[in-house]
């Protein structure tokens, strides 16, 4: 049990080294030039991506009133040319949220 056990550390050790270095050598093929301290900094969260333990990813990204406003109206238009469209932006943004919003 003991020599199994230890195989086993050995390929966990093997595999995180190869996160490491494919995370390192990502960051220099897409950050080149990047100072150390940074590229450090940039590899701790990409590391943290691939075990799921991002924060990033738990940001949440709502829709506000005026981006509606702007997708709504670049995308209409009213048949009579002195009508005034009345757009209700804020409901509809907190019903787009509401709908993307997951489930927990």
């Amino acid at each position: 049990m003991g020599q199994a056990r230890s195989r086993r550390r050995a390929a966990i050790r093997e595999l995180a080294a190869r996160r490491v270095e494919a995370a390192w050598t990502c960051l220099d093929i897409l950050r080149p030039g990047l100072a150390l301290p940074e590229k450090k900094s940039l590899a701790t969260k990409v590391l943290d991506i691939c075990r799921g333990e991002s924060q990033t990813l738990a940001k949440r990204i709502e829709i506000n009133p005026a981006q509606i406003q702007e997708i709504v109206w670049r995308n209409s238009q009213c048949a009579n040319r002195h009508c005034s469209m009345v757009l209700f932006s804020r409901e509809v943004a907190a019903e787009l949220n509401e709908f993307f919003r997951p489930d927990e």
